[in-house]
């Protein structure tokens, strides 16, 4: 189903010149350098392809396809680094420079002899004149040695002629006539197309997932006798025919490159494509997975900077993926976002977007020299605007001073990260639970059990609950509770605060809070009991409370407004019947979350003291 997915995305895009993918027998190379020669074979001036910014980039081109080359030695075809263009490199083994630039001129003898054209012709004489020995002496390559040793790809150009000589047209057809003899010996049904076709042998890399080998690393490939099946070895054992290997690998590379298509989230690289031309829907669903947050407003970054409680150390607007952002799609966005987390239902067609698209989602991870298949996800569009909508709904916290955040899968793997270790590409982040999460939010099934337990873990870890953490214990426990049917556990579990619910373990939580308060208000202390007793008291309550039942008195005799936290007190301590030995993994997840709760309500101005400051 991926593979033929992919297929047929690449068929598309073969039917649209802007694509830029690459026809059947060529590929996509980064190149750097182009030989002029003349054409006697002389080599008069290197061309510099690469972008000159900050950093010299080579130029994406399509070019003769090139060999899968994990060792040995193999040439391309017109378009290769220096060990084989010109017999030097950086390895300091000039022997097998050798060997490879011999390489180099054979296949490029076999392929162009007897070819009646003026470009093919110079490079045959180039390669049977050059000397190996003799570049580094040479005037033209001097000013650029070190460059052409690092490895970028090198092409040739006909002085005096518009473009490339690999891109000519007779140069062309002696290419595709010799890869047309090149085709696999083996013959079978492919498993993509169904039809009967040469099958490959050899996969071509995908290239672009993060932590995979940077010459790229196969979906599909056997390279051990105990992945053999009835004497089938390496991809026969998979029949797929080159065709389609060649197009289901040029249309994920191309999904890798696309800014539009990608999203990281830990070591998981996400694709996603729409099944027909949906640029509005991609757009938006790209935003939907990974929305830009609104910019921090300095009230609230003031009372996250004095409390700590706020959303954490929240990710840039941009998300830090590159992205452009579309301002009308990002308020298209919110806005279908604010109705979802409004319980109000929306209505795609009403935005201009077709409800019914299939889109397709996949994500990837490195494994060695392969690419693990993490996450794969077909539905519409209209079900994963829901369903996404539905984990933001669910993910929805109180926040001081601002409207609840929308917390991505992206900034939530993040988060179970140790704050000392957490990076941009959240490669410190948990690996196992991207997909996991991921498939939850896109299914709208129940969160993995693994991402709710290491939550707690880090609040105990580092005694921080801000929105991102307590935003995610409160949509386990509430979808938790949905998936079960249990209606009264669902209505209790509340974006702010919910003076009406009677559960203990979110009651001890408020009491927690108010507590710490008490303490806070009898003046500056080195450390808070969050600090020392959160932990226990969210596990063990019954050896804690107590205790800090009797520092509050102390703490409340010396602030200046000890009554009022007397009286907050004393109303959620009386509906507490009795402290219990212990509480559950559950119980402790409705604990954080009224901590959190009563906290944010402390810090937070009603309305009518707000009208109050306003008349003096």
């Amino acid at each position: 189903m991926i593979l033929q997915a992919l297929y047929e995305l690449y068929q598309r895009l073969l039917d649209d010149p802007a694509s830029g993918v690459a026809p059947p027998n060529y590929s996509k190379a980064r190149v750097s350098f182009a030989l002029n020669i003349s054409p006697s074979g002389e080599l008069l001036d290197v061309i510099d392809l690469r972008d000159q910014g900050k950093k010299a980039l080579p130029k994406d081109m399509d070019v003769p396809r090139q060999v899968k080359r994990a060792s040995g030695i193999k040439s391309n075809f017109l378009c290769d680094n220096s060990g084989y263009v010109l017999g030097v490199d950086a390895k300091g083994k000039p022997e097998r420079s050798r060997e490879t630039f011999a390489a180099f001129r054979e296949l490029h003898r076999e392929i162009l002899a007897g070819v009646a054209d003026a470009g093919a012709a110079a490079v045959l004489k180039f390669l049977e004149q050059w000397q190996p020995e003799e570049a580094q002496a040479h005037p033209r390559l001097k000013p650029v040695w070190d460059d052409l040793l690092a490895g970028g790809n090198i092409i040739f150009k006909l002085d005096g002629t518009p473009g490339y000589i690999h891109d000519r047209p007779a140069v062309r057809d002696a290419w595709e006539q010799y890869s047309g003899r090149q085709s696999s010996d083996r013959v079978g049904q492919c498993l993509v197309t169904g039809e009967v076709a040469p099958v490959a042998r050899l996969h071509d890399s995908i290239k672009g997932v993060p932590g995979a080998q940077p010459t790229g690393a196969a979906l599909v490939s056997f390279n051990l006798k105990a992945f053999t099946s009835y004497g089938k070895d390496q991809s026969f054992n998979a029949p797929v025919s080159e065709q389609a290997a060649f197009g289901y690998v040029t249309a994920l590379n191309y999904l890798l490159r696309s800014e539009r298509h990608r999203l990281r989230i830990s070591d998981m690289t996400t694709v996603f494509w729409a099944d027909r031309s949906a640029a509005l829907e991609e757009s938006i669903l790209s935003e939907l997975l990974d929305p830009s947050g609104p910019e921090q407003d300095t009230e609230s970054a003031a009372n996250e900077s004095a409390e700590g409680e706020g959303a954490g150390e929240r990710a840039p607007a941009s998300a830090g993926d590159g992205r452009q952002r579309d301002p009308e799609t990002t308020r298209l966005v919110r806005d279908v976002l604010k109705r979802l987390a409004a319980g109000q239902t929306v209505d795609a067609r009403a935005t201009a977007v077709d409800p019914d698209v299939r889109f397709y989602i996949l994500g990837l991870s490195p494994n060695a020299a392969r690419l693990a298949v993490r996450l794969w996800h077909v539905a519409s569009f209209g079900s994963l605007l829901e369903r996404v909508g539905r984990h933001y709904a669910d993910t929805a916290i109180d926040l001081p001073g601002k409207e609840p955040e929308q917390f991505s899968v992206r900034r939530i793997i993040e988060e179970t990260a140790p704050p000392s270790r957490r990076g941009s590409g959240n490669e410190n982040a948990s690996q196992v639970l991207a997909g996991a999460v991921a498939r939850a939010v896109l299914q709208a099934s129940e969160y993995p059990q693994g991402l709710y337990t290491a939550m707690l873990s880090r609040i105990r870890a580092d005694h921080r609950i801000n929105g991102v953490r307590a935003g995610v214990i409160k949509a386990c426990l509430l979808r938790r509770a949905r998936i079960q049917g249990n209606r009264e556990r669902e209505g209790m579990i509340t974006v702010s605060l919910n003076e009406q619910c009677k559960d203990t373990a979110y009651l001890l939580g408020r009491l927690f809070a108010l507590l710490e308060k008490a303490q806070q208000d009898a003046g500056q202390v080195n450390a808070t009991i969050r600090d020392r007793y959160f932990g226990a008291a969210s596990a063990t309550p019954r050896t804690v409370f107590p205790v800090l039942l009797r520092l509050a008195q102390h703490h409340m005799a010396k602030a200046e407004y000890g009554g009022l936290s007397d009286k907050r007190i004393e109303s959620v301590l009386g509906e507490i019947d009795s402290f219990p030995a212990h509480l559950s993994l559950e119980e402790q997840g409705m604990f954080v979350l009224g901590y959190y709760h009563q906290r944010q309500a402390l810090f937070q101005k009603k309305p009518a003291e707000s009208a109050e400051v306003k008349e003096d």
